[in-house]
């Protein structure tokens, strides 16, 4: 336990993601029969566009929901970010979203300890 003169968090510390940083968690629902369809897409958008800014991006499968998919990804920072939603928005992202159920979620998260 620490001893309560320390300071428990070191404002601006932020030992998973750099100063600056922010992690995005993007989440995406297949519609039914379309699951390959929207892995593929999913894949596809992230390997082969440019992304400047984006520091690295994971992507999964939920073994407990066939057809949701997630992406973890870490930016430089948030605006970063937003600037290639807005690129991907003009660039012709509801085509392809036409395989979800729904837009993909997203999350944009700091780092707080």
């Amino acid at each position: 336990m620490a001893d309560s003169a320390e300071p428990i968090l070191d404002e601006g510390a932020a030992p998973v993601s750099n100063h600056g940083t922010v992690t995005v968690l993007i989440e995406i629902h297949a519609k039914d029969g379309r699951e390959r369809e929207a892995r593929d897409s999913l894949l596809h958008a992230i390997q082969t566009s440019e992304k400047p800014g984006l520091v690295s991006s994971t992507e999964y499968e939920d073994l407990d929901d066939p057809g949701a998919f997630h992406a973890i990804q870490v930016w430089e920072n948030a605006d970063a970010f937003h600037a290639h939603m807005e690129d991907a928005a003009r660039s012709g992202m509801d085509e392809a979203i036409q395989v979800l159920r729904e837009r993909p979620k997203t999350a944009v998260l700091r780092a707080i300890g």
